[in-house]
């Protein structure tokens, strides 16, 4: 994890107004230590410096009640006022499976139906009665299943276009009865899109292409927030070793445990036939069980799993691999590798969103054979490593700074919030359609 420095974010014009904004989300973004965790906590940090931000989520069920407490304080020191409340109880073993069979029968996506509860929507209308917020901004998408008739104007901060990283799932999963199950959870998804898109006063999303499926369906406003990086804290190091290949990703989510399992069994036997003594690390948090047993014994491969700062983990790296076949928006780990002026290998999925160019910035490949194939090159060829790192990094200081990003997203609060007013006969109308058309609940 990063150091915690003090972000700068530009002074606010002289009579600009300071918004009150409730964020809402699954849980409190600290530690940071994860893509939608990372860009939750510099962009929400720089924006409470400027305006009065509340935040509501669950109280993560995974964190001790002192990290819970230590996440708190970390919040409160960055002007940030945090409200928990308990989430939705976890199902397993047979109740999992029961409830993903029901889900079949729901309107809503999985997903969605997972982190709706009643409690959760009253507290923040309790909250938006109390404090009479200017905005609320939905910090994931599936969110958007608490609002209704009376919510303040809300934007959507799009970190992934949902439906897409479904519709991928499907395609890779080799069961049909799976593909069926991923296929009709993104039509159902994209109808929970395509509905709240269309009501929001704006949608922020990481990409352009992110941003041309947002206004395809039907977001009336989309901007661009781009994913940024720390560029003080991460800068070159010292530390590499020459035959150490580097996957950094949070392990809980799917897509990564994919990437890390395809790289293993597909592209890591091609590239130690051509390279020995090549080295393997994985590091993120919160990797399963199932995965730590699936690579305890293969050679030469070793699941890190969570660490205090990805920096030195970073330096060591002759590569760093991005084999994503599932994905959306883009990723933060390779923002973040090349202000490290690492050498980047990914797949046009683990590198889309960023507008990288393959050859100039890292190198793309999308076959088991064309990635083995590229990775012995750079792994042979510290000259090449050496120059895809220092353009990459000359890319990502040029456009991927956190303080740009709060700007941009300072900029969509005002604009949202300075639209129709919510009070007024016409707002009260435009709130009512809400729940004629089917509230959900």
């Amino acid at each position: 994890m990063a150091s915690e420095t003090h972000p700068g974010l530009a002074a606010a014009a002289p009579g600009a107004e300071r918004l009150r904004v409730l964020v809402v989300d699954e849980a409190p973004p600290y530690p940071p230590d994860s893509g939608k965790r990372l860009r939750t906590w510099h962009l929400l940090r720089r924006l409470a410096r400027q305006h009065e931000v509340v935040l509501l989520c669950y109280a993560a069920g995974d964190q001790t009640a002192e990290e819970r407490a230590q996440a708190l304080a970390a919040l409160a020191a960055a002007g940030i006022e945090c409200h928990t409340v308990p989430p939705p109880p976890e199902a397993a073993g047979w109740r999992l499976y029961a409830r993903l069979l029901a889900n079949c029968f729901s309107a809503w996506p999985y997903s969605v139906a997972k982190h709706h509860s009643r409690r959760f929507r009253q507290t923040m209308r309790d909250l938006h009665r109390a404090r009479g917020f200017d905005l609320l901004q939905v910090e994931w998408t599936p969110y958007a299943s608490h609002l209704g008739a009376g919510a303040p104007p809300y934007l959507i901060a799009s970190h992934n276009i949902e439906a897409q990283i479904w519709r991928r799932r499907a395609e890779v999963s080799g069961h049909a009865l799976a593909r069926f199950y991923f296929n009709w959870q993104a039509v159902k998804m994209e109808r929970f899109e395509r509905r709240v898109f269309r009501r929001a006063r704006a949608v922020t999303v990481v990409s352009a292409s992110d941003r041309a499926q947002a206004q395809g369906m039907g977001a009336a406003h989309s901007r661009i927030v781009a994913n940024g990086v720390d560029l003080d804290d991460f800068r070159p190091a010292p530390g590499l070793v020459p035959s150490r290949l580097l996957f950094l990703g949070a392990l809980d989510w799917f897509p990564n445990q994919d990437a890390v399992i395809y790289f293993v069994d597909t592209m890591l036997p091609l590239i130690r036939a051509r390279r020995a003594g090549v080295e393997f690390k994985i590091v993120g948090r919160r990797p399963p069980a199932t995965l730590r047993r699936r690579l305890e014994t293969e050679p030469g491969v070793e699941l890190v799993g969570e660490v205090a700062d990805v920096r030195p983990w970073l330096a060591s790296a002759a590569v760093v691999v991005v084999p994503l076949r599932v994905g959306g928006g883009s990723r933060i780990k390779i923002i973040e590798a090349l202000a490290m002026e690492k050498a980047v290998i990914a797949t046009t999925i683990g590198a889309e969103g960023l507008e990288l160019r393959s050859g100039s910035h890292l190198l793309i490949a999308d076959t088991p054979q064309q990635f083995a194939r590229l990775t012995v090159q750079l792994l042979t060829s510290p000259e090449q490593c050496a120059h895809l790192g220092q353009a990459g990094g000359r890319w990502v200081r040029d456009r991927y700074s956190w303080d740009d990003s709060a700007r941009a997203l300072e900029a969509e609060w005002r604009r949202a919030a300075a639209g129709l007013d919510l009070h007024s006969a016409a707002g009260r109308r435009a709130g009512a359609a809400v729940a004629e058309e089917g509230e959900y609940r």
